[in-house]
């Protein structure tokens, strides 16, 4: 199918690979269908594309990428919702806020996106408690996995 979008113009997608959201996003209910664009220059980001308004494009980053300590619970009634047979199924994706200013970029760790990666039914879940942030900073993390390495504020600026 071809998917027209404002950001990277017209593309060709398997239809079979789009998301529905039952309930559409927080702020984007209207919207139940999405595809999740990779492109090798943007990774570790990536972007969560409506594949029904071409100007709705987020940028999403797996968290697991970048900070593998990351964890939750989900509850079991989002584990029924999604159909969630097992582990291997879940996909997460953490919505990013990326300013004009990069080194503030930050994850909305708090509310993730759950993905079943088996059936493409997704849901924004939000967490309960106060373990994660809806801004957590992660511009180091990222260039610490672009890098392969360590990132720190000083090596970051350097380069």
């Amino acid at each position: 199918m071809t998917l027209t979008t404002a950001r990277f113009g017209d593309m060709e997608i398997d239809g079979a690979k789009l998301l529905g959201f039952a309930d559409g996003l927080p702020g984007l209910e209207e919207y139940k269908s999405f595809a999740v664009l990779n492109f090798e220059d943007s990774y570790p980001i990536m972007w969560l594309q409506s594949a029904e308004e071409p100007r709705i494009s987020l940028p999403v980053i797996d968290p697991f990428t970048i900070n593998p300590d990351y964890a939750f619970d989900l509850s079991d009634e989002d584990v029924r919702e999604l159909s969630l047979e097992s582990v291997s199924d879940v996909q997460v994706l953490a919505v990013l806020v990326i300013p004009e200013k990069m080194e503030d970029m930050t994850a909305n760790y708090a509310a993730p996106v759950i993905v079943n990666a088996r059936t493409g039914s997704a849901k924004q879940v939000i967490l309960g408690g106060d373990a994660h942030s809806a801004r957590t900073p992660v511009f180091l993390d990222v260039a610490k996995f672009l890098r392969g390495g360590r990132a720190d504020a000083d090596s970051v600026a350097k380069n």
